[in-house]
């Protein structure tokens, strides 16, 4: 009897269409912020910046589609800033950076969330890594992903964050901030 239930349980959820699992998604858009769109012809080229933002849209829909999400109408993300791990390709161009080049790196993401009874409310987070010896992601973007798991994470459960905004020390071009 056991075994029936539980076939027919399976054949049921195999059965549903995709489609009645995202209705419960909502709606992302996601913008580069001025800061960070002036940097994509200096320093991290244009191709670079669309592959965040997919990302972090990626990830904020993969978040709302468990089941445990909260009810959410839309969201609005601007990437702010973000700083890469290793040297995009259009980094590697300069003297003295390569594949092997390590640094810390995160994301700043502001934006809106408009929960299901219309209340729009503004969110803002960011996760920049503090020390090199917690580094070990291999690609570009390591930390800025990881920021944007974390945040895709907070906004799913219904804690919508509001930190104040993040003010680099440093700045993203410099080689300075790279390390051998």
């Amino acid at each position: 009897m056991r075994r029936t239930a539980a076939l027919a349980l399976s054949a049921l959820l195999l059965s549903a269409s995709p489609a009645a699992f995202a209705a419960t998604v909502p709606p992302v858009t996601v913008t580069i912020g001025a800061d960070l769109q002036s940097k994509a012809d200096k320093s991290y080229g244009v191709r670079e910046l669309a592959d965040l933002s997919a990302q972090l849209r990626h990830d904020v829909e993969r978040a709302f589609a468990r089941a445990s999400a909260a009810p959410v109408q839309r969201v609005d993300l601007v990437i702010e800033s973000a700083t890469p791990n290793r040297p995009t390709f259009k980094q590697l161009k300069r003297i003295g950076l390569s594949l092997n080049s390590i640094g810390l790196g995160g994301a700043s993401i502001s934006g809106t969330v408009t929960t299901a009874d219309g209340k729009t409310t503004p969110v803002s987070y960011h996760w920049y890594e503090t020390d090199l010896r917690n580094e070990y992601g291999l690609v570009t973007w390591s930390d800025a992903y990881r920021a944007f798991d974390r945040f895709a994470g907070h906004i799913a459960r219904g804690d919508l964050p509001a930190q104040a905004k993040y003010t680099p020390d440093r700045d993203a071009g410099d080689f300075g901030r790279w390390l051998r």
